[in-house]
């Protein structure tokens, strides 16, 4: 027995359940054919842009200083259960197919076969909602996508050096009231790479609000790196105060939601996902690292930072708030 199918085999597949590889609305596709770039070439510096020329009639163009042959070389690799090249399914599901390089720039013209996909449509708001997420967490790319069907041409550029910063910013800005109480992270941890902005809101009793990431995956549920976060600034709260020998202050979890902003995000590899949509992220060491970060950078900030710290921490002295709302 194999786990390789043969190629007769995968092609009949794909053309009977192409939804199965390119998602109801094909936007899969799309996100699923710019990991794979990144991933196959091991690269995030690329520009990928999407033409939707007319109904049905698509372009592809990949530009990059690296080199970008394995991954138009996937055309010719075996898929496995394991692994499914979706370059490959994308010539499957073509009526035309065709690549054109040069020294400047690849190009994939592509028009889809109508006995395979019926609903042709692609709902450009939609693509350009998840190509913007992939702009955020792949730092280094650039991704443009162009939309000529209608009667004015749609067009939108993503790049985002700062990486999912560009949220945390925004969320410092549209917070009322100027959080005092601020860290953030950017850098590496073993083989994970961590971007973590942290901060208290001070206006009165606002919501909290958490955005996750691992890998290009919006974990909306958060999982083990929110959790490592939170439980590292709660064990450093607890050191501060202990060694301070601060008697009045009452450390309890549920006083710090109220006022939280967490943007964060990580990549690695193999990460283990929870929920039937990887609603959150279930990995021992990312937690253990966060956690771990988090102790030491809160507490440098609550030792640096007294008249801040002070701003912080009036939340768990039962005196100073007497509503048990907060």
């Amino acid at each position: 027995m194999t786990d390789l199918p043969n190629r007769t085999a995968f092609e009949e597949s794909v053309r009977k359940r192409p939804k199965m590889y390119i998602g109801d609305d094909h936007i899969r596709l799309f996100e699923g054919l710019f990991i794979e770039c990144i991933e196959l070439c091991q690269i995030e510096e690329i520009m990928f842009e999407i033409n939707i020329i007319r109904e049905n009639k698509f372009s592809l163009g990949l530009s990059s200083p690296h080199n970008l042959k394995p991954f138009l070389d996937s055309l010719l690799l075996e898929n496995t259960q394991f692994r499914i090249y979706l370059l490959k399914v994308l010539k499957i599901i073509s009526e035309e197919f065709e690549i054109a390089t040069n020294p400047a720039k690849t190009e994939i013209l592509f028009s889809f076969d109508k006995n395979v996909i019926n609903d042709l449509t692609i709902d450009y708001f939609k693509l350009s909602e998840k190509m913007h997420q992939l702009a955020l967490l792949n730092r280094k790319a650039e991704i443009l996508i162009i939309d000529k069907r209608g009667k004015y041409v749609n067009q939108n550029y993503y790049h985002f050096p700062q990486g999912v910063f560009y949220l945390f910013d925004r969320a410092i800005t549209e917070a009322l009231g100027n959080p005092e109480f601020k860290i953030t992270f950017d850098g590496e941890i073993g083989s994970n790479k961590y971007q973590i902005g942290l901060a208290y809101r001070t206006d009165w009793y606002p919501t909290p609000n958490v955005i996750s990431f691992a890998n290009d995956v919006h974990t909306i549920c958060g999982g083990s790196l929110v959790e490592g976060i939170l439980e590292g600034l709660i064990k450093a709260c607890r050191i501060y105060v202990k060694e301070n020998n601060l008697t009045t202050l009452k450390i309890r979890i549920k006083k710090f939601v109220n006022g939280f902003i967490l943007v964060c995000a990580v990549r690695g590899d193999n990460f283990i996902y929870g929920g039937n949509f990887k609603e959150t992220l279930e990995d021992t060491p990312v937690r253990e690292q966060s956690k771990q970060l988090m102790t030491k950078l809160v507490l440098d900030f609550l030792k640096s930072e007294k008249e801040k710290a002070d701003i912080f921490l009036w939340r768990f002295d039962p005196s100073k708030l007497m509503s048990k709302i907060f």
